[in-house]
């Protein structure tokens, strides 16, 4: 009995090893989640999300001028009550009175998202690195699969030719996978991608992103009808020229005349973002019904099962052959 003890853990193991590999569809999981994190490398850092939160800011700030200075100024110079002329903007520019009136509602969502991204640094960059920062996360799969064979050959060959070498590769086995899990500290970047796929799940959606979108082109039809169309046009009636005009713009409305200037880029950086949660919704279904915490622990305790199982072997090899030195005290 004690002869299948020592193998069959070492087989058990492996076989753990190669059916969790292929159950969790971790080959799949290894390409998605290296193509995830290779999108979103160059938006989680500190400077682009700086750059964002700078964004919404101006973009923030030419509506709140617009309709607290801009357009009481303009209604002004017209001779029009400030009513009539927000019903003129609205006749004359729906682009702009429409992206005027989503702004209060969208700009809190794109900060909100900022914040998440940012308050996910540490784990993005903790996910970034299994199994190391040089090392493609497909390594682990194949790990995995490369290791259980061993172990289930391993264990076989322990079977049909106890000895004690085996015995001994089995604890060093065993001790390379629990001593490298720890080493590549592989249980905190598994927590941390975990981590990093619950709190990206509430915006992680077909509608939240078809939402982002459209908001984004609401946005854009109004900074290109503001630049294009309103204000050329508001300038004929006052009798300004282009020039006279950004000369008024920059002297009384300084965020409405920069971010005439700053908005197409700004809105372009907000699309791109928007654009990669979009070409990564498939890769994040594939991602999120998958816990890499769980597998990690899965692959030390079947490292320890094998430290063990190789120690039995060693031990009860021992026990075996006490007695047979016994019976020859001259030898």
């Amino acid at each position: 009995m004690k002869r299948f003890v020592a193998p069959g853990l070492v087989v058990l193991a492996g076989l753990v090893f190669v059916v969790v590999t292929l159950v969790q569809n971790l080959f799949t999981v290894g390409d998605d989640f290296e193509e995830m994190i290779d999108d979103f490398r160059p938006i989680l850092t500190d400077e682009s999300i700086a750059g964002l939160r700078a964004d919404l800011g101006g973009l923030e700030a030419v509506a709140v001028e617009f309709q607290t200075q801009v357009a009481p100024a303009m209604a002004q110079q017209l001779g029009m009550t400030p009513e009539a002329f927000g019903r003129f903007v609205q006749t004359e520019f729906p682009a702009v009175a429409s992206g005027l009136a989503l702004l209060p509602e969208a700009g809190p969502t794109f900060a909100g998202l900022i914040d998440l991204l940012d308050q996910q640094q540490d784990n993005f960059r903790g996910a970034d690195e299994i199994p190391t920062k040089d090392l493609p996360a497909q390594t682990v799969p194949w790990g995995f699969t490369v290791i259980g064979v061993l172990a289930i050959v391993l264990g076989v060959y322990l079977f049909l030719r106890p000895s004690r070498v085996g015995a001994i590769l089995a604890v060093l086995l065993g001790l390379l996978i629990v001593v490298g899990s720890f080493v590549f500290s592989l249980p905190g970047k598994s927590a941390a991608a975990d981590d990093l796929n619950e709190a990206l799940e509430p915006v992680y959606s077909v509608e939240t992103v078809e939402g982002a979108k459209a908001a984004l082109d609401v946005m854009g039809a109004m900074s290109r009808e503001m630049a294009g169309a309103m204000l050329p046009a508001l300038a004929l009636q006052l009798g300004m020229g282009p020039e006279e005009l950004g000369g008024f713009l920059a002297e009384g409305f300084p965020a409405t005349a920069q971010g005439l200037q700053t908005l197409p880029a700004a809105l372009g950086r907000f699309h791109g973002l928007v654009d990669t949660f979009d070409a990564n919704l498939d890769n994040y279904d594939t991602l999120q019904p998958v816990k890499f915490t769980p597998i990690i622990w899965i692959f030390i305790i079947g490292g320890i099962v094998v430290v063990l199982a190789g120690a039995l072997g060693l031990f009860w090899r021992d026990e075996e052959e006490a007695p047979t030195a016994s019976m020859h005290p001259d030898a």
